[in-house]
């Protein structure tokens, strides 16, 4: 990728946390299908470096809750329900898995409480638009719920939106060829890893 295509892009890394990609993470257990995760682990580490590598502007999201889960309200169903079931977003659990710690200089939202997005109740979408970035690539957990509701939501705000599909991962096989085939198409340019590190 040259100096020139990421002047103005930004890569948004979502849910890099122990929660997520540790053993002893609460969500950690559903993926059903081990090899994705383990590619789009693998995969991320180099989409990282080369982003890093060329100066883009890199942007972490993560969710950390409050022991009570006060924000989540009553949560009778639905995501927010299944984060009290698991007992998600607490403690060691919220910090970046090994290898996906943010550095000094980039920025980081933690104030997302509840929503699928990363631009629902956050400051991504201001942050976005006062550095003047339009173009973003998004990756991450899980591809059919945080990535696609973040996806749907950028394209709605008017980004140019990019999703690194094989440094994402879906609980299942069957949710990561529905989203390719019948989601993306709608909302957003479906990029590999390769990709992503040959851009000219």
């Amino acid at each position: 990728m040259s100096e020139q295509s990421t002047k103005k892009s930004a890569l948004i890394l979502i849910e890099y946390l122990n929660d997520w990609l540790a053993p002893t993470g609460t969500i950690n257990g559903q993926f059903q299908d081990r090899e994705q995760v383990d590619a789009a682990v693998a995969n991320s580490k180099e989409v990282l470096a080369e982003a890093r590598r060329q100066n883009m502007e890199v942007i972490h999201v993560r969710m950390v809750l409050e022991p009570t889960y006060r924000a989540l309200g009553a949560a009778k169903y639905g995501l927010r329900k299944m984060m009290r079931d698991y007992g998600s977003f607490l403690g060691e659990q919220t910090e970046f898995f090994p290898g996906f710690e943010p550095l000094a200089d980039e920025y980081v939202i933690s104030e997302r409480t509840g929503g699928s997005s990363a631009f629902a109740g956050t400051t991504l979408d201001s942050y976005l638009r006062h550095n003047q970035i339009q173009d973003i690539y998004v990756m991450g957990f899980a591809l059919r719920q945080c990535v696609e509701s973040t996806m749907r939501n950028a394209h709605d705000l008017g980004y140019h939106t990019n999703v690194i599909w094989d440094a994402s991962a879906a609980f299942t096989k069957e949710q990561q060829t529905s989203f390719l085939t019948d989601i993306i198409p709608f909302y957003a340019n479906a990029v590999t890893t390769q990709e992503f590190l040959n851009q000219d």
